[in-house]
Order: structure tokens, then C-alpha cells, then sequence
């Protein structure tokens, strides 16, 4: 019985797992029309960049909701079973799972400011917090990383500096003009 419970466990574990990969993409998709935007970017890429800008919002919810349930699935109830720690407990915790748990708690003033009740009542803080983005970028960056998962660290690497770079490039652009 026991080992049936354990392999019951482990095919649970890559639901957990495969809601990860699905918070990472959508992160992705999340982050790439505003790189886009400020790198003022023409033809095809604009047409995407358009077309990801309108959907934005519900894609990095969908990513937070995916980024939840990965974080209460392999954290919660996937532990349940062996009496483990809920919470990240810095010196018992692997640094992966940290990473992750502080990128994941930057999301949350994120997501909960994503509605226009937020950007109006909020107006320049809306921006400012929505920031915090970039701070999560890395933490999740290195979340990744630190698994081993080469394809997806590169991919988010990539994008966390391609972030700088265009917010460098377009507060030169403002400087110029």
C-alpha cells in the first residue's frame, strides 16, 4: 500500500510541476509586448506586440493563478502527506524554493492591483508597483535556474534583461526627444 501511495504521489507531483512551466509562459507572454513597446518596434513584431498589449492584463492573471496552484500544489498539498513545512524557512529550504516563494510573493500586490479600479485610484503607484515586475522576473529566473531547467532559464533570462534594456533604451529615447 505504501508504495502505491508513493507512486500515486509522484504523478501527482508533475501537475504541480507542469502548472509551473504553464506561470512561465504566461510570464513570458506577459512580459514581451511591453520589451516590444519600448523598443518601439514596427511591422510583424508591432502587430504582435498589439495583439499581446490588449490580452495582457488576463495573461499575467493567468500566469499568477498558475503560479499559485504550482506553489499550493508542490508546497501544500503535495507535502501534506509528509508533515513538511508550508512556508520557506531560510537555512532548511532549498534556495530554489525560496526564490520562487519571494517571486511569488511580489505578484501578489500585482495581481490584486490588476483591474481599473486599481490604475485609477491608484494612478502613479499603479506603475510603480506594477514594477515590481522586474524584481520578480529575476527571482523566478533564478528559481528556474537553480532546478537545472536550462531551456526555460535561458528563455527568462533572456527576457529579464531584454526588460532592462528596453526600459534603459526608452528612458533614453525620452531624453533625446
Amino acid at each position: 500500500i505504501f508504495i502505491s501511495l508513493f507512486f500515486i504521489d509522484i504523478n501527482l507531483q508533475r501537475y504541480g510541476l507542469e502548472m509551473g512551466n504553464w506561470a512561465i509562459r504566461f510570464l513570458w507572454l506577459s512580459s514581451i509586448p511591453g520589451i516590444l513597446k519600448r523598443f518601439r518596434v514596427l511591422g510583424y513584431l508591432q502587430n504582435i506586440q498589439i495583439v499581446l498589449m490588449k490580452s495582457r492584463r488576463r495573461i499575467g492573471d493567468l500566469m499568477f493563478s498558475f503560479a499559485i496552484m504550482h506553489y499550493l500544489w508542490n508546497s501544500l498539498f503535495f507535502n501534506i502527506n509528509f508533515g513538511i513545512n508550508y512556508l520557506p524557512i531560510f537555512g532548511q529550504t532549498p534556495l530554489f524554493k525560496i526564490m520562487g516563494f519571494l517571486g511569488l510573493f511580489i505578484l501578489i500586490p500585482l495581481f490584486i492591483t490588476s483591474n481599473n479600479f486599481s490604475v485609477r485610484f491608484l494612478k502613479a503607484w499603479w506603475t510603480r508597483i506594477h514594477g515590481l515586475i522586474y524584481i520578480a522576473m529575476w527571482l523566478i529566473a533564478f528559481h528556474v535556474a537553480l532546478q537545472g531547467l536550462i531551456i526555460e532559464s535561458v528563455i527568462t533570462f533572456t527576457i529579464a534583461i531584454l526588460q532592462i534594456f528596453s526600459w534603459i533604451y526608452y528612458k533614453k529615447q525620452l531624453t533625446y526627444n
